[in-house]
């Protein structure tokens, strides 16, 4: 019985769900900045569960949380928004940073009104959540991660960094190209999808960025933003290889994660079944708390 009752629901996740209205707006960033935003399930502020705010990863848009939106969207409000030098928002910012990012997130949540949040990134949008966090002490319940936050004792080498960026500057458009194209798993025409969309945000502000993700300190953000951690990243592959390194995270916050097969680093549009029924998992044991 139990496992018709799970077959069942994987059916269920995996059939496209219905288009909720949706409400696009954009929230002035504390320089001036325009982030633009969308939401959906708002008649649900009111319900008793916390709000989803959803935020991307490096070179990416808040389209990249397609197969997610109107499927959460049926019980959560759920808030997308485009990082600055990314999408439909500014990108004349002088300075990209992180921490810039996280005061960008947080003043979407204060704009919105949003009491309770779960901050929920992908790749450096990871990061970005963690910091958020940190300044949303009162309102953020979880972060929870997609593909990111594999080791907080990692540390990329100078030299190894140094190199990425110069060929970033050299060839912007070919290392994009590449880049992106390795951390698709299978999807061909997925993978040429991703690559053009990269190529359409800001290159100042990706080669900034790129800077500034090698130096991110994982252990202090994890512990500053002191809520529960819960990944859900790729089982390692050939091409790209991330283990995650459960034993170290643990050292510095209420971390878990769940692992999924087959994947590459966009684990939530190569398998959006699989990681929307473990992303469900992860917000019931939050919301249980």
């Amino acid at each position: 019985m139990l496992r018709t009752l799970i077959a069942i629901a994987l059916v269920l996740l995996a059939l496209p769900a219905a288009a909720a209205e949706v409400t696009q707006g954009t929230v002035e960033a504390t320089d001036g900045q325009t982030i633009a935003y969308d939401i959906r399930g708002a008649e649900h502020l009111s319900g008793g569960k916390p709000a989803l705010v959803f935020i991307h990863c490096w070179s990416c848009n808040r389209a990249f949380w397609r197969e997610q939106l109107d499927v959460f969207a049926e019980d959560h409000a759920v808030v997308a928004l485009d990082l600055p030098g990314h999408g439909a928002s500014s990108r004349s910012r002088q300075d990209w940073t992180l921490a810039a990012y996280a005061q960008d997130v947080a003043t979407v949540v204060e704009a919105l009104e949003l009491d309770r949040v779960v901050l929920i990134g992908h790749s450096m949008g990871g990061p970005v959540a963690l910091l958020a966090a940190a300044l949303l002490p009162d309102r953020t319940l979880a972060v929870v991660c997609a593909d990111t936050l594999h080791d907080a004792d990692f540390k990329v080498p100078q030299e190894q960094m140094d190199q990425w960026l110069a060929a970033l500057r050299q060839d912007f458009k070919g290392q994009v190209r590449h880049f992106m194209g390795t951390m698709v798993l299978k999807d061909d025409a997925l993978r040429q999808w991703i690559v053009e969309q990269a190529l359409l945000a800001d290159q100042a502000a990706l080669i900034q960025l790129m800077g500034e993700i090698g130096r991110f300190d994982q252990a202090a953000a994890m512990q500053a933003a002191a809520v529960p951690i819960r990944c859900i990243n790729a089982k390692p592959y050939g091409g790209y290889s991330m283990p995650t390194n459960v034993e170290a995270n643990r050292k510095y916050g209420d971390f878990a994660v769940i692992e999924m097969e087959g994947v590459g680093h966009f684990v939530q549009l190569e398998d959006p079944a699989t990681f929307n029924s473990d992303l469900e998992q992860i917000l019931t044991e939050v919301e249980q708390r």
